[in-house]
Order: C-alpha cells, then structure tokens, then sequence
C-alpha cells in the first residue's frame, strides 16, 4: 500500500474505530462484536507500524489501556455413537424444554441440568474388557461414522491420565452393593465416552518444533493429528490429555447410577480422568449464569471450549426423552456465539458446483477465524450480494456459519474506498461460457451444460469422496488433469482407470499408482446408500439416500462377482488369475430400471423424502444420459450391496409409534431400528395420530395420555410377535 492510501485508511479506521468504541462504552450499544473492533484495530496498529510519521495523537492506538482485545484399521462400534444438538442461542434453550414438556405430557420438565464444558477435541470411546477382577483396557475407537470408527488403542495408550486397568469394587458411587455383588452385575464389556484433548500450552510447544508449513492451526486439529498417528511415540511425546463423561447404559444400570452427576463421579471414583468444572443448574436461568462466565474465562483456561453440554441431570427422564436417529434428545450444546473478524475483498468470482449451481465466492486478505486462515467466504446467491451491496475492495465482517463455512455477513461502508462499483452477477458460466440460467422461484443461477468441465470436476471430486465411493489417492489436482487429457468424460470413467493412464500423471509413481488402483477396486462393492449419494443428484444427501436405500424395494439378487488377482505388473496391475465369490447384491442397471419406474407421488409420501426430493429423483432417472451412466458403472463391475433391514416387509408403513418406559430386553435404540426398517415412523409424542404405544416399565405420563385418546398399548413381547 502507498503512504497516500495508507492515509486514507487510516483516516477510515480512525473514525470507525471511535464511532464503534463510543457506541460499546458510553451509549452500552453492540454495533458488532468485540473480535471485530479488536480486528480493526490491529490492521490500524499495522498500518501505523508501516508509516510511523502517519501516528496522531488522537489515534486510538495512542489511548493507554484501551479495552480492546485413514490408514488405521476400522472397528464397529458396540453402541452407536451420536451426535449432539446445536443451540447458539437462549431462545433455542426454551424451546427445547418445551420439546421435552411436550414430550414427557407436562406443562414443564421440571428437572435439573448437570452442566459440563463442551472440551474441543477429539471423541473417543474407551472399551475395557472384564479379566477376573479387573477391566482391562481392549481398544480405544474414534466417532468415526457412529456405527464404526478407527482403532487407536497404540496412541490412546500413551496418554498418562487413561488407566489401563479398572477395578470397581471400590466406588464410592455405589456404596450399598456388595463387591461380589457389583463384579457380578457388571457386563464383560465397559464402554466409556470421552474427548481426547491437547491443552494450548502442548500446542505451543508443538508447533515450536514444526516446519512453518506444518504448523497445527488448533489444539483440535493437533489432538486429532497426534492420535492418528502410526508410531505411537510420536503421540507419547505431544503431552494429549482426555477427560471422560460418558459410560453405556447396560453398566450405568448395573451400578444404580440415577443421575448424570453420578455418573460422572462414578467415572472419577474408579480413576478415570473427568473435568470437575461441571455444575448442577435448578433452571435455564442459571444454565444462562453459567455460560456468560464462561465466555468471559474460556480464554484464561488451559484447553480449548466451544461451549458447554446441558444434559437432563435425572437418567430415568433421559429414558424417557430417547433420541432422534442422530442426537439424544435430553442434552443440547449450548455454542458461543460465532467468532468474528474483518476482511478486505480483494475479487469476487463464481465457483460451479456439481449440480452446476453457481455460488459467488468473496475472495478475501487472509484472516485467522475460530483457529483457521480464512482466504475466501461464500456470498450465496445474487440477490445476497445486492441485499449486502457487496464490492471489490470493501471491508466486510465475516463469521464461520454453524462454525464451518466462512460467509460475509456484514459490508462495513464507512471503510469503503472511493470510486468502487457495485458488482454485476455475469451471465455466462465461467467454465464453459453457456449463458446462466435462474429456475423460476429458485435463487441460484445455474448452468445448464451437463458436459462443463467445472461440473463433471465438482462431480468426480463429489463420487470420490468420503461418503461416497472413499477412493483414497486421487485429490482435486489429478481428477483435474485426467479431465484435460480427455483420460476421463465421467463419473464412471474412473472405474475403467488403468495402470497406464495414471502412471503417467504428475507425482504418480508405480507404488502410487498401484495403491489407488487398489483402493478403487475395493470400493467396487458399495453400499445402495453410498451409491446414491455418489450419484450426486440434487437434494440427495446423505440421511436422504439412506431413506431411499431402506425404503425402495430394489431387486436384490445372490451374484457371482469376479475379481482378478496377481498384483503388481508393470504393464497391468491385474493378472489373469480370476476368482468368484458369490454376494447379495443388486445390478446397477436394476437400480435405474427401478428409480424410472417409481410413482411420484408414493416416493413422496414416504417420511423424509417429500415433493421437492421425489421430483429430483424422478428427473434425474428419466434423463437417457443418467441411464447410460448407470450401465457404464455396471460394466466397470459396479455392484451396491442391500442395505441391512431393507428386505423386510414393510408391515409398520404409515404407522406412527411411540415408546415409553423401560423395555425389558430391547434398548430403544434397538426397537426404534426395528420399526423403522419396517417402514414406521417413531414420534416422541401421544396423539390422536399414534398408532401404538410401546410399553416398558414405569411407562410414566405416555400411557395415561394414550388409554385417554385410545391409542392401543402394547408390551416388548406383542411387539416381537409383529415383527417375525
């Protein structure tokens, strides 16, 4: 920047600065967040660091004391892992407890909150084995999916505070059972929840000794990076902590734990490592209390927090409460507000996605938000950028929405530089140069060539990822440069790759080529639900094409797959020797034959999928391009294996249940499976539209509301009978 317009700049901040800190101090007004004023500062200190002659004494840098400031094996987990609920805000906290009173049948839940410190690290199961006396510690498995994770016992072993062995016969938790009595009722198996975790203090001296490049942006990042690792003594020596706060209900039950604060001294009294930073809360008032403090302190403690965990302090209303396919429904992550800083737009250009959906992109002066180097934010749509009058070279605030996506949420116009223009949306696609068009009612531009080089990259890129197809090895730079040299036109062009065509790549050498090629023929067998999502059709995500994979009836067969072996040739990585297995699956062309054949309007009905869903499917089916795709995948070998429970009847269709109370064998987790897969739905709610009521022991307010409405009960048994 030249001395003239580093002076207009500095002019600019100055009076932005004071407007804003006259606002904060004296009139008790928050214009925008602290992060934001501290952000417009120090580009101001910077600036006059640059060109000290420009400092004034009226500068507010000159004010003493301003207040501004996969190569891991997978294991299956034995429960599945959930996730939690999102609240950023108090009113979201209200409407949960009315969520609960609905569901309970009260006016009020009327319970008390164990509040803890929501440690922003890495999720870990710990699972000890019963070995006589004793629990010894079997394996240590990421979240991973939830259903399974990957095996990270050899790093998990080297932190300190995890005790290798367990004894119970101890714990003050549970004074009134006998030690014989206690080792008795437990499980062979002991599951505990927990975050694995590396304080700032660790990650400072991490860092210290890495290449610039290889710098960790987070303690978060660094605790997952460490926990990775293949060589455990790297692990050994970045001084990781964890602190656990979870235990599975078969032990919690076997233990008489009553309550989520017992729960959490049990774990304590056994030796495992847990915060003691929680606090028991009467109501969301002092839930509230709490949280403000710790916004104020977070930055003083010696690990990282988002937030806290509000969790239903009485364990038999968590029962009761049960969870959604995903989170429980008795706990909430109450979030801190999302970090905030300023940025300069240096461009603004369109970025084409798969469905060739065009997103305009705020290419930005790189700012560090929420522990990561932010160089660009999505700007949405165009009547988003006309809405925020958004320009090349303005200062606008960004925030990461839901702490993820980068987005400009602000345009500060008093920091806007002379003689800017307002951006005009193009017309053309920035690819392939065919004219944009905008869907009626929709406000997405699009462009409309199937064959643009932008949206088969966006394709590919999508079919290979992590949910979908999982083939390691092949990155955005190469599915870029096999579309250049016409090596492949489609999604299904990767499965015919040979050992050739990518020998010949940048930074492919034979191992490299060899592995991919591996990874890709393992990936030929793939669940329905993965394929769908692979297919990249629009409004098909992931829970969505799960839905579709249990709920159509697709014709599974026993089919002879070959596969051919003798790795390692030069010339082809496969030889000639062949061998056949038998599996149940169903043939890629089975699948477009089915999905053409489908009626609208029965897709639609189905929960979860609805009009806009259905019409995406059915479009996308009746397209003869998608079609010949789909035969192209099954002439590369392509095969979706039947997802588990899709083959059952689907006896429950249309039913809506709702369960209550203890069952006596079946876990709710288990029994919501088992409707669902039979085409049930399950609400946590009594009404006039439920179906059936499934009673367990001390079924509580549910079972007076359903013999009020005449909604039939029925026990675990009469249920087992429905579903034979």
């Amino acid at each position: 920047m030249q001395k003239k317009d580093a002076a207009k700049r500095i002019e600019k901040l100055k009076a932005e600065i004071w407007k804003l800190n006259r606002a904060y101090f004296l009139e008790n007004r928050t214009d925008v967040s602290e992060d934001v004023r501290d952000a417009l500062k120090q580009e101001l200190i910077a600036l006059e660091k640059k060109f000290p002659d420009l400092v004034t004494p009226d500068s507010p840098t000159q004010r003493v004391g301003a207040p501004l400031d996969g190569k891991l094996p997978k294991v299956r987990h034995l429960t599945p892992k959930e996730s939690l609920s999102d609240a950023f805000a108090h009113e979201e906290l209200e409407e949960w407890v009315d969520q609960m009173a609905r569901a309970l049948g009260k006016e009020h839940p009327g319970c008390a909150y164990l509040c803890e410190l929501k440690i922003d690290g890495l999720n870990i199961s710990l699972v000890y084995e019963k070995k006589g006396s004793r629990y010894e510690l079997l394996r240590a498995v990421t979240r991973g999916n939830g259903v399974e994770g990957e095996n990270v016992t050899h790093t998990v072993r080297t932190i300190d505070t995890v005790p290798l062995h367990l004894e119970f016969r101890n714990a003050s938790a549970v004074p009134e059972l006998s030690p014989g009595t206690r080792q008795a009722s437990l499980p062979k198996y002991i599951e505990i929840g927990g975050e694995v975790y590396m304080p700032k203090a660790a990650l400072a001296k991490v860092n210290k000794g890495l290449p610039k490049g290889e710098k960790f942006a987070n303690p978060r990042n660094a605790a997952a990076g460490s926990v990775r690792q293949l060589d455990p003594k790297v692990a050994a020596a970045r001084d990781l902590r964890m602190f656990c706060y979870a235990l599975e209900r078969e032990t919690a039950d076997a233990l008489h734990i009553k309550t989520q604060k017992e729960l959490m001294e049990t774990l304590h009294s056994v030796g495992l490592p847990t915060n003691r930073e929680f606090v028991l809360c009467r109501n969301l008032k002092e839930v509230e209390e709490l949280f403000g403090g710790l916004r104020k302190k977070r930055d003083a403690l010696p690990y990282d927090i988002d937030g806290i965990v509000i969790k239903v302090n009485d364990r038999r209303m968590q029962y009761d409460l049960g969870s959604t396919a995903k989170a429980p429904r008795w706990a909430r992550a109450y979030k801190f507000p999302a970090e905030q800083k300023t940025a300069q737009v240096q461009d603004i250009r369109l970025q084409v996605g798969r469905t060739g959906a065009i997103t305009p992109v705020a290419f930005l002066s790189p700012t560090q938000l929420a522990g990561t180097t932010v160089t660009r934010a999505t700007l949405h749509n165009e009547d988003e950028i006309r809405r925020l009058d958004v320009r090349i070279g303005d200062t606008v605030i960004v925030q990461k929405a839901g702490d993820i996506i980068p987005e400009v949420v602000e345009v500060m116009r008093n920091l806007r530089p002379e003689h800017t223009k307002p951006f005009h949306f193009p017309k053309h696609c920035p690819s392939c140069g065919r004219t944009l068009v905008r869907p009626e009612g929709e406000a997405v531009h699009r462009c409309p060539n199937k064959k643009c080089n932008a949206v088969r990259q966006e394709k590919l890129e999508h079919l290979i990822s992590r949910y979908a197809f999982n083939i390691e090895g092949l990155g955005k730079e190469t599915i870029e440069e096999l579309l250049a040299r016409g090596i492949v036109n489609d999604s299904a062009d990767i499965f015919f790759l040979t050992y050739e065509d990518l020998l010949g790549l940048p930074l492919f050498k034979e191992k490299k080529t060899e592995n991919v090629l591996l990874a890709m023929q393992s990936r030929k067998q793939i669940p329905m639900e993965r394929f769908l999502f692979a297919l990249g059709i629009r409004h098909i995500g992931r829970e969505t094409a799960e839905i579709l994979a249990r709920r159509i009836a697709w014709p599974a067969k026993t089919l002879t797959v070959k596969k051919r072996e003798d790795l390692g040739a030069q010339t082809s990585l496969f030889g000639t020797q062949v061998t056949e297995t038998k599996v149940e699956g169903i043939r890629i062309s089975d699948i477009g034959k089915t999905l053409k054949k489908l009626d609208a309007e029965e897709l639609a009905a189905i929960d979860g999928i609805g009009p806009v869903v259905a019409g995406a499917v059915l479009d996308w089916a009746k397209d003869e391009d998608h079609q010949a795709l789909l035969k192209k995948f099954e002439e590369a070998g392509v095969l979706a294996l039947q997802p588990e429970g899709s083959n059952l009847k689907q006896i429950f269709a249309g039913k809506t249940f709702v369960l209550t109370g203890t069952l006596p064998d079946l876990s709710r987790d288990d029994a919501t499976k088992m409707i669902k897969e039979r085409g049930g739905k399950v609400s946590s709610t009594v009404s006039k539209k439920t179906d059936f009521v499934l009673l367990g022991e001390n079924p509580g307010s549910k079972a007076a509301t359903a013999e009020e409405l005449g909604v039939k009960m029925i026990g675990e048994k009469e249920f087992l009978k429905m579903v034979e």
